[in-house]
């Protein structure tokens, strides 16, 4: 049986855009037959170390607390945690390049595993999110991060291939010199069956709830 493990710094029951994501396509592979394994870190010691959910095994290693260190902290147990799996799977998805990516790809040449590296973020593959909206967002260090992401790359694009969710994610895997057919832009999708257009008598009641005039228009955004 082929085997999927999912590499992550937080998973279920953190909500996210990222975490919901994988939670649905391991839970579509383990409905199509495909053994799904996800490592994550375990940020809450309440929450089980291992579990199953909908067909989906769930290891999780520590340390625990909200802290920004702990997503580095938990790279060696979870180095860990993938030998001890390594027999449950063939392909290793690393979700998210700034702290796992490098380990990731190691780990998975190390095993004789098939990688693929997702980036979650813009500027993970040029270096720029380390600085954007921080102090350090200044031309020297920039280059200094640039400089050192572009030799962290090298490595990076030797991945057995690249997810990139958007067109600017693309355009950034193949600038860090990963090869083009390695890159493969597949859009997160969205579950219809939940999310779907209101109808006419929906809108109305919602409008009515909200206190809004029937024949204004209305835009709403969420993000982060």
């Amino acid at each position: 049986m082929t085997g999927v493990l999912f590499l992550t710094e937080s998973f279920h029951p953190v909500l996210g855009g990222g975490e919901g994501h994988i939670r649905q396509l391991s839970r579509r592979l383990a409905a199509a037959g495909m053994r799904a394994t996800v490592v994550t870190r375990r940020i809450d010691g309440a929450w089980p170390a291992a579990e199953t959910l909908d067909g989906v095994r769930v290891v999780r290693v520590g340390p625990a607390g909200r802290g920004r260190g702990g997503k580095y902290a938990m790279v060696a147990p979870a180095l860990a945690a993938l030998g001890r799996e390594r027999r449950g799977f063939q392909v290793l998805v690393v979700r998210g390049t700034r702290v796992l990516g490098l380990p990731g790809v190691a780990a998975a040449r190390t095993l004789g595993k098939a990688v693929v590296l997702q980036p979650e973020l813009n500027g993970e593959m040029s270096g720029e999110v380390y600085t954007w909206g921080t102090p350090l967002h200044v031309p020297m260090v920039r280059r200094l991060v640039g400089t050192g992401t572009a030799v962290r790359n090298l490595l990076l694009r030797d991945a057995d291939a690249f997810v990139a969710m958007s067109r600017a994610i693309a355009a950034e895997c193949l600038a860090a010199g990963a090869p083009p057919q390695r890159v493969v832009r597949l859009p997160h999708g969205v579950d219809t069956r939940r999310f779907s257009p209101a109808s006419d008598d929906e809108r109305r009641a919602l409008r009515a709830r909200q206190g809004l005039p029937e024949a204004s228009i209305v835009v709403t955004y969420t993000g982060r």
